[in-house]
């Protein structure tokens, strides 16, 4: 037999042996699903904590709507003190940073316009402006809600900075907000002491 057909033959040989040959499969398999894997992970913590400031956000909202309209008659420094019942929610999330809270009182006097009567803003340095509106102007309520004549109702809304921790490169840093909508328990709240 010649070298010329030496050749081919030896490297089909070759070929079949590095075909049965698994000693690196498993490294080759592990750099294709690594970076899949980290993903996933990074992924899943960050799902994780936009999913909790949701449900915690909510949850400050319903609470300070509720907490405002309990009294029968309210003072801003009795609100300003809510306002650390909205942080303690937040928690682990910095509210003071990173967030705002509003509360606004809307009414409609009978034959009138529904009205922004007052708003009181704190517990956080965040620059948000109320989706309801602004004080002594119209309110932009709700898509369906309706307000009758003479009914007062408080609303809440929290404002978050979310920022995420590893996929900043594909999510941006975006402002959340929860709105909270109660009726005073024991009267008219339409004016703030």
């Amino acid at each position: 037999m010649s070298r010329a057909q030496a050749l081919p033959r030896r490297a089909w040989s070759v070929l079949r042996r590095f075909k049965k040959d698994r000693r690196g499969s498993f490294l080759v398999e592990l750099a294709f699903t690594l970076p899949v894997l980290l993903v996933i992970t990074i992924g899943s913590f960050d799902t994780g904590r936009y999913v909790l400031l949701h449900q915690k956000m909510n949850r400050a909202a319903s609470t300070m709507a509720d907490l405002v309209s309990r009294p029968s008659s309210i003072s801003t420094s009795q609100i300003d003190l809510m306002f650390s019942a909205a942080e303690e929610l937040l928690q682990p999330f910095d509210l003071t940073n990173s967030g705002h809270v509003i509360v606004s009182s809307v009414s409609k006097a009978a034959g009138d316009a529904p009205t922004v009567d007052w708003q009181h803003t704190g517990g956080g340095s965040l620059s948000a402006t109320s989706a309801i509106g602004s004080a002594g102007g119209a309110p932009t309520l709700p898509s369906g809600f309706t307000l009758r004549d003479g009914e007062n109702l408080i609303v809440a809304e929290v404002f978050f900075n979310y920022e995420p921790y590893f996929l900043d490169f594909v999510l941006e840093p975006t402002v959340i907000s929860h709105v909270a909508i109660r009726r005073p328990r024991r009267g008219d709240l339409s004016t703030l002491n």
